[in-house]
């Protein structure tokens, strides 16, 4: 039997920061997920990388149907390992654990409120990434499991708002759509919230928030981590993502209206400078304004290839100068998004 306490694991060569390996066929997967001296339903690796080699290695530590012993766990906390790695073939089994385990979790008294808000994150994480990465994930039903962590996720916050913020502060940086995405919607249900909307309007915002650049799914990573400038076909190819996106979405009959207007409309800029129909501030949906800033501020707080990640303090003033000079963004709602990461 595959036993971590035996494998010879050195700190040096355990990559810290998370990825999705879709070439190798690997994804990452939060040690905390784990619930020890349960049963695993997928194999369990982790991810080593020698320092002169390019490839990392992925070493089986707890095989299907194994439990996962708390001396497993110990020594990955001590040699500071946050994550371990499933197969994407068993990415179905996967999301059916953590979903188990959020049940679980959510009815479990001893539990507190950012505990449980972790599992509904690693969750909601573990759906997206499905939802990105998977056409056949793209189904009514896996809709339905979404709305059930937003739904939980909403409840949360109604008794306690910072446990957004907690969230945003741990969130994964690795750039992936899903991660992304997932952060622009943990930010707009916390909003929304804020703003005093009413439960079903703030759902239905979070989950258009969640899917709101899948179009980009048909864009080769290549461009999307692009280090330098585009060339005027990839940009073009770029652009393109809100249409596709909005042809993707627009048979989901749980996707509001106003979520498919998100999807169409988060590049759209107030001056008119925005793709992909050039739309001035009174012809963009409200919902995609509000969207517009939490997707701008989003990604410039969290890390990119092109560059690491700014202070929100910096994020907002390079929002607030946009908006002086060419009036990018809602000014009401910027003021309101301003105000309210002030509070928290």
């Amino acid at each position: 039997m595959t036993d971590i306490l035996q494998l010879p694991l050195n700190a040096d060569k355990i990559p810290v920061t998370p990825d999705l390996d879709a070439e190798v066929g690997f994804g990452p997967l939060p040690l905390r997920s784990l619930v020890v001296d349960w049963e695993i339903p997928f194999d369990v690796y982790l991810k080593a990388k020698e320092k002169r080699k390019t490839q990392p290695q992925f070493v089986k530590g707890c095989p299907r149907g194994e439990v996962f012993r708390r001396e497993w766990y110990e020594k990955l906390l001590r040699l500071q390992i946050p994550f371990v790695y499933f197969s994407l073939k068993d990415l179905d089994r996967v999301i059916q654990y953590l979903h188990h385990n959020l049940n679980l979790a959510l009815g479990d008294a001893g539990k507190t409120d950012l505990e449980k808000s972790l599992r509904v994150y690693d969750a909601t994480n573990m759906w997206a990434l499905s939802f990105f990465t998977s056409e056949v994930a793209r189904t009514g039903e896996h809709i339905k499991l979404a709305l059930k962590s937003l739904d939980a996720m909403f409840e949360l916050i109604e008794q306690d708002r910072q446990l957004i913020l907690h969230l945003m502060d741990i969130r994964q940086h690795s750039y992936r759509l899903s991660n992304h995405c997932l952060n622009v919607c943990l930010l707009g249900l916390a909003f929304t919230y804020y703003l005093d909307w009413g439960r079903e309007d703030i759902r239905g915002f979070g989950l258009g928030a969640l899917v709101h650049d899948i179009g980009l799914i048909h864009t080769p990573r290549a461009i999307l981590e692009r280090q330098g400038r585009l060339t005027a076909d990839e940009m073009s190819r770029v652009k393109r993502h809100p249409q596709d996106g909005f042809r993707m979405m627009e048979n989901m009959l749980q996707l509001r209206w106003e979520a498919l207007q998100m999807v169409m409309q988060h590049h759209e800029n107030g001056d008119g400078s925005g793709y992909p129909q050039g739309l001035k501030l009174p012809e963009i949906h409200l919902w995609s304004r509000i969207l517009r800033i939490l997707d701008s501020y989003e990604a410039l707080t969290a890390d990119r290839p092109w560059r690491p990640a700014m202070e929100p303090k910096e994020a907002l003033w390079i929002m607030r100068t946009d908006w002086d000079k060419s009036k990018i963004f809602d000014q009401y709602f910027l003021k309101a998004f301003m105000k309210f990461l002030a509070e928290g």
